[in-house]
């Protein structure tokens, strides 16, 4: 009988042709046996590992479906996607197949040999409460929403003194141990998705997996390059002669000089209800990586809903600082005039404003109109991508304001 490893490696050599999107992705992974594993297979760290005595039995279909939902997670980027702050690797795991099985054809899905970790918990656990796995959300709304109620589940066994995990998440901690943050991964997965796009080689993965992979494909407004293009805006250059001395020939017409690119910027930060902790410590723990940028001299955050919360800024000192969203938590609805108000006020004390919020609130076109000294370079940073899409075309039309989300 011919090796588990060669059936795999003649799988992926038919995929040249009927499946170039897969094969591409397969090619930069590597194939591992791992006969540790109590799963039959997961991918990360640019592997995809097996364990040969749970599928050496599986026909070339079922194998064929197992190396399908796996390129199909690298090609979405979960394995190697920016993580929340303190994440639960098992949460991402299960909001992964929910999407997965979302976006693949029925027929590779029934294919499998064994049921997707997250839909087997889903169905195992009906006490979490009706799920629409039909309702198309973004990866990070799926664990969002999952992370809750699981919280929730643990919380009331807890109460009525129940012990023990709830079952099928030992399987998503095991196939999620691979995760980590790569944005090598990542940019090598946007590349091949691009060239399929543009070489129309998604074969036989088209429809849906298409969809979504065009979707998610839209990487310009990634955080990261938001901050940097922001940076690049607001930072001021400051000329500083270096020569104490005279040159003999040309005197003090020659001296040399050198630039400091320093700024301070003001931070608003959404404190409504409609803000989580979940999501404050998701900006919190970007904003302190981006303090330690180097450019930056001085950053002061305010917190608003319908008004400002606090009546002077709170200067932000990095990890160092130590914020208790509930002292400050409004209960409010939300307002952006507040914010902008006070930033136009100040704006010869800031190089621009960084808002972060879920966008549910009255725009600012109020203050705006108003203004008689411009209004200056803001980025808004919205809590999640489907809070960017609700609200990205008014934001866009603001004078001098970009926007961008973070991924969780």
């Amino acid at each position: 009988m011919q090796k588990l490893s060669a059936r795999l490696s003649e799988i992926s050599r038919s995929w040249f042709l009927t499946q170039p999107l897969y094969f591409s992705i397969l090619t930069s992974h590597s194939l591992v046996e791992n006969k540790s594993l109590s799963i039959p297979m997961r991918s990360g760290q640019l592997r995809i590992e097996y364990n040969p005595s749970l599928l050496e039995k599986c026909s070339d279909t079922q194998l064929q479906a197992c190396l399908k939902v796996e390129a199909t997670r690298i090609l979405l980027g979960h394995p190697y996607e920016r993580q929340p702050y303190n994440c639960k690797k098992k949460v991402l795991l299960l909001a992964s197949d929910v999407v997965i099985s979302q976006v693949m054809d029925q027929q590779t899905l029934e294919a499998l040999p064994y049921e997707l970790p997250g839909l087997s918990f889903l169905k195992c656990n009906p006490q979490l409460g009706r799920i629409d796995l039909m309702e198309k959300l973004p990866f990070e709304t799926w664990y969002r929403r999952l992370l809750h109620l699981i919280e929730k589940s643990i919380a009331g066994s807890e109460s009525a003194g129940q012990g023990g995990e709830l079952p099928g998440l030992f399987e998503a901690e095991e196939a999620g141990e691979l995760w980590e943050e790569n944005q090598e991964a990542l940019e090598n997965i946007k590349n091949q998705i691009q060239k399929a796009d543009i070489d129309e080689g998604w074969g036989e993965s088209g429809g849906n997996l298409a969809l979504e992979l065009r979707e998610s494909g839209d990487f310009s407004f990634d955080y990261k390059r938001a901050l940097t293009r922001f940076r690049a805006k607001i930072v001021s250059a400051q000329r500083h002669l270096t020569r104490m001395r005279p040159s003999r020939r040309y005197g003090f017409s020659a001296m040399g000089s050198r630039y400091d690119r320093k700024a301070n910027i003001l931070i608003a930060v959404d404190v409504s209800g409609s803000i989580t902790e979940e999501s404050f410590s998701n900006f919190y723990h970007a904003i302190s990586n981006f303090f330690f940028l180097g450019i930056i001299e001085k950053i002061d955050l305010i917190f608003f809903d319908v008004n400002l919360k606090n009546t002077s800024p709170i200067t932000f000192r990095g990890s160092r600082s130590k914020i208790n969203l509930e002292e400050i938590k409004g209960r409010g609805g939300t307002s952006f005039e507040a914010p902008y108000e006070y930033y136009i006020q100040h704006s010869n004390e800031y190089s621009g404003m960084i808002i972060f919020t879920d966008g549910e609130g009255n725009p600012p076109y109020r203050v705006i109109n108003s203004a008689k000294n411009g209004h200056g370079t803001v980025l808004w940073i919205l809590d999640s991508r489907l809070s960017f899409e609700k609200s990205r075309y008014w934001i866009e039309k603001l004078p001098g304001s970009s926007v961008t989300y973070l991924p969780f």
